[in-house]
């Protein structure tokens, strides 16, 4: 197997695999509204959703659940949000092992 072929299969996967969206609003003015994407792979049969429209939203709380099998995530911000990635991520190394609740990016507000 190429070993592209998971890293490319992710956009396929997020198109036809079950998937859900959260919207926040950030507090933070640099942040802005971000969407929390939940995307069920492999045999996933439901992605759960525990918050409601107008619920507050802490940082580590729990939003959701996948149900059965593998699962993935990603944050999409707003096209002029300043994401900067920390020097543990290097683009195209799929060798890279990130530790639980390590930092891979951060905004850049003084550049906002």
């Amino acid at each position: 197997m190429s070993p592209l072929a998971l890293r490319n299969s992710q956009g396929y996967l997020t198109s036809v695999a079950t998937r859900v969206n959260i919207y926040i609003q950030a507090d933070n003015p640099d942040i802005g509204l971000m969407c929390f994407m939940g995307v069920g792979m492999a045999e996933v049969s439901s992605c759960e959703v525990t918050v409601k429209k107008g619920d507050r939203v802490e940082q580590g709380q729990e939003t959701g659940m996948f149900h059965f099998g593998g699962s993935t995530s990603c944050l999409i911000f707003r096209p002029e949000t300043n994401i900067k990635f920390t020097d543990v991520v290097k683009v195209g190394d799929m060798n890279t092992v990130l530790k639980l609740n390590e930092a891979i990016a951060f905004v850049d507000s003084e550049s906002s």
